[in-house]
């Protein structure tokens, strides 16, 4: 695939992300499991009044567990970064090009654990 090639695949993708407002987000089909079914992350969007509009990507889930940062969009990658807990950090850049936006999201299971007090 030449380099114009994945500049178009990437464009909805692109533009689906720069056109989130605050708090909003999309949902994206990325890779895939050890089953070969497709994963699902979500991709935010929170704005500030000093710094402007943030990006970060998580996986799908009820937890919203495993998440990065997402440092620079350009026209065919995320680059996004984590810090673990010894402050190590952590690069992926995320290709836009091999991304599908997701029309319906599997369904939120809300969390139904319920934790008994002493």
């Amino acid at each position: 695939m030449t380099y114009s090639d994945k500049v178009k695949q990437s464009k909805k993708v692109l533009e689906a992300i720069e056109a989130l407002g605050n708090d909003e987000y999309i949902v994206v089909s990325y890779g895939t499991d050890y089953n070969g079914k497709p994963k699902e992350y979500k991709i935010t969007c929170s704005i500030y009044e000093l710094t402007g509009p943030s990006y970060s990507i998580y996986r799908n889930d009820v937890w919203g567990l495993d998440g990065m940062n997402i440092d620079s969009l350009t026209s065919t990658q995320a680059k996004a970064y984590t810090y673990d807990m010894m402050s190590q950090r952590t690069n992926y850049n995320f290709p836009l090009y091999e991304m599908t936006i997701v029309d319906v999201p599997f369904k939120e299971k809300v969390n139904e654990l319920e934790f008994v007090g002493s």
